[in-house]
C-alpha cells in the first residue's frame, strides 16, 4: 500500500502518462554452441540512452531509468521427461556491470538492474556452468520502466539478442524456423 501511495504522490494530478517502446540489444559470446564446465558465457548490453521509439521512430533520450533490468531464467533439458527443469543453481555468476537484485525463485531466476554510465546502459554478466547438459536461458523484457525523476513517462524495453548465434537448432522444439529473434539462448555443457 505504501508503494502505491508513493507512486501516486510522485506523479502529480496534471501528469499525462506517456509510454515508449524501445528495443535493447544484447550480445552473447563466445559463438560456440558447446562449452566445458567452468567456461564463461558472457551476456552484454552496451546501448545508448538515446533510443528509437518503435511506435513513432523518433529518437528519445531515456536516461535516468530507475528500474531497467531483466529477470534471467535458466533451464536444463530433461530428456527422460521431455521437459525443461529449473537450473539457475547449476551456474556460478560473475557480474561486472549492473546490480544483482533479490528474487523469490532462485532455482529458476537471477534478477539484475542495468547500470547507466556516460550516456549508455551497461550490463555484463558471466555465466559459468557447473554441470553437463543442454541448457537455455531467457532474458525477460523490462516493462513499465520509469525514470528516477519522472514516474509518469514509462517505457517498455524489448530485450533481444543481436549479432549473436542463439543456437536455436539445439532446442528440442526447433523445427527449422528462420529469422528467429528474442531473448533466449541455447547451449551444451560437456
Amino acid at each position: 500500500m505504501l508503494a502505491f501511495l508513493v507512486q501516486q504522490s510522485s506523479c502529480n494530478k496534471n501528469c499525462v502518462e506517456t509510454t515508449y517502446s524501445f528495443e535493447l540489444p544484447v550480445k552473447g559470446y563466445p559463438a560456440n554452441d558447446t562449452v566445458s564446465i567452468g567456461d564463461s558465457i558472457w551476456i552484454e548490453i552496451n546501448s545508448k540512452t538515446e533510443l528509437e521509439d518503435k511506435a513513432t521512430n523518433k529518437t528519445i533520450n531515456y536516461s535516468g531509468a530507475a528500474n531497467l533490468g531483466s529477470a534471467i531464467s535458466f533451464s536444463l533439458w530433461d530428456s527422460l521427461n521431455n521437459k525443461w527443469k529449473d537450473a539457475a543453481n547449476d551456474f556460478k555468476f560473475t557480474l561486472l556491470k549492473g546490480v544483482n537484485t533479490n528474487n523469490s525463485n532462485i532455482n529458476l531466476v537471477r534478477e539484475y538492474l542495468f547500470s547507466e554510465e556516460g550516456g549508455f546502459y551497461l550490463f555484463k554478466l558471466a555465466l559459468i556452468p557447473q554441470k553437463k547438459g543442454l541448457y537455455s536461458f531467457l532474458l525477460s523484457n523490462s516493462n513499465n520502466t520509469y525514470r528516477v525523476n519522472d514516474k509518469c513517462t514509462k517505457a517498455n524495453f524489448r530485450i533481444v539478442f543481436r549479432n549473436t548465434n542463439q543456437h536455436y537448432y539445439l532446442s528440442p522444439f526447433y523445427i527449422g524456423q528462420t529469422n528467429l529473434e528474442g531473448g533466449d539462448y541455447y547451449f551444451k555443457v560437456k
